[in-house]
């Protein structure tokens, strides 16, 4: 099977789940979707807390800034 480039890849109930959550209004955050990632993470890998984000440059940031990376330019 190939999966076409830059095109989303739908192998079951993806559009239901999304109509779901938009009419719950909680499209990001403290929705049930994300609430599921959380538990699964927690549960498979054994993680304290789980903080899911929107990218993968938000995730950087969110580290720099947790560990207290400071690149201000003087």
């Amino acid at each position: 099977m190939q999966i076409p480039f830059n095109k989303p890849f739908l192998s079951g109930n993806e559009l239901e789940y999304i109509k779901q959550a938009v009419e719950s209004g909680k499209i990001s955050g403290d929705g049930v979707f994300s609430k599921k990632c959380h538990k699964f993470f927690e549960e498979t890998y054994g993680f304290k807390k789980v903080l899911l984000t929107t990218s993968c440059t938000d995730a950087l940031e969110m580290a720099a800034i947790l560990i207290d990376i400071n690149l201000a330019t003087k």
